[in-house]
């Protein structure tokens, strides 16, 4: 396909348009382009403000942080905001990270105006779904997140090392470690449907009491919109404490934890890109979505083969049996073992290529 222009010529462009966990597996992309070409300024777009503090948290990585507000402010502030971000330059090169299958995704990278711009390719009906409007679609290969962003810099003639994980700010690391602290987050982003990817909260419930029963400090973590959620589980749960914070006050927490037990959720992925073993626990998606490190294991019991596809806008179980993956095949005493297993047995690998060999990058 060719290599890009030279380094004094360019100014990339990383589309990160998705939640926290995407936007956590988009930072190896803004890694990658930064080693590879460390004089080019790299501009990162973001359609939420947990994303924002995140890459706006990277100042030697990240030139700009262009914020268009769909979530918060609405479709007219998006429109308005993501012209004027569109008129200010263009660029060499634009990396739309996955998933991003959404036809309105794709339009808005092209309005960026990029010379080449790499995405991957979601559906063979490439008229409808808008891929069209991109110069280089690269294949879904069978393998985690962070290494499908890292084939769009292979397809743009970058060396793309497979060394590459999350970034994070340094400061969201708290630099200690209780072992009788245990984070559970029992939410989840909760648009399009999402909140069906939460394991029961009488599940949680039973699995922090028995931790609590265990001599574990268990620390139920929440959020604006999991309040209610958390606080039904707190309620049952004796004792058990709830921390809600900042996203740099929440990542400092998870770096200090034991181990951290979450939902398939942007914390999963926080937690392991700050260091703490994590269980994440997959119903309706892959566990190539899961988070992603040495001691992070994206736990799928279920022979239901996972339905969740980025292609589709809703997450009703495909075989209409009421998320057996989450309700029937995943129960508590289950969990629990797994998890005993990972705080006693230690290192733990995740996915297939054992991950656990790659080495974190740590932003300073």
């Amino acid at each position: 396909m060719g290599t890009l222009r030279s380094a004094w010529e360019e100014r990339y462009l990383v589309v990160a348009p998705q939640g926290l966990g995407d936007s956590l597996e988009a930072t190896p992309i803004v890694a990658g382009l930064k080693r590879a070409r460390p004089e080019v300024p790299i501009d990162v777009v973001v359609l939420r403000p947990g994303p924002r503090e995140l890459f706006g948290g990277m100042p030697k990585l990240v030139a700009e942080v262009i914020y268009l507000p769909y979530w918060e402010k609405g479709r007219a502030a998006f429109a308005a905001e993501l012209l004027g971000a569109c008129r200010r330059r263009r660029y060499t090169a634009s990396f739309l990270a996955y998933p991003a299958a959404r036809r309105e995704y794709h339009l808005m990278t092209r309005m960026f105006g990029a010379r080449r711009r790499f995405a991957h390719r979601y559906d063979g009906r490439a008229l409808w779904s808008l891929q069209w409007l991109h110069t280089d679609l690269v294949e879904v290969r069978d393998h985690h997140t962070i290494l499908r962003n890292l084939d769009l810099l292979e397809a743009a003639g970058l060396p793309a090392s497979r060394d590459l994980t999350y970034v994070v700010p340094a400061q969201w690391r708290s630099g200690e470690r209780h072992e009788r602290r245990i984070a559970v987050h029992p939410g989840t982003i909760a648009h399009d449907g999402l909140d069906a990817k939460r394991w029961p909260a009488e599940r949680f419930a039973s699995l922090a009491a028995r931790l609590a029963g265990d001599g574990y400090e268990v620390h139920l973590i929440s959020g604006p919109a999991e309040r209610d959620l958390v606080a039904t589980i707190a309620d049952r749960v004796r004792p058990a404490s709830v921390f809600e914070g900042s996203l740099a006050e929440v990542a400092r927490f998870l770096s200090s934890c034991a181990a951290v037990v979450s939902n398939d959720s942007g914390i999963a992925h926080l937690a392991a890109a700050v260091g703490a073993p994590v269980i994440a626990l997959h119903g309706p998606t892959t566990v190539h979505g899961g988070p992603y490190g040495e001691r992070a294991v994206a736990f799928r019991p279920s022979p239901c083969p996972p339905c969740f596809d980025p292609r589709r806008l809703d997450m009703s179980c495909a075989l209409g049996i009421d998320y057996a993956c989450l309700k029937r095949d995943m129960p508590a005493d289950l969990v629990y073992s797994r998890l005993r297993s990972l705080l006693i047995e230690g290192l733990e690998f995740a996915h297939s290529g054992n991950p656990g060999e790659i080495r974190p990058l740590s932003h300073s």
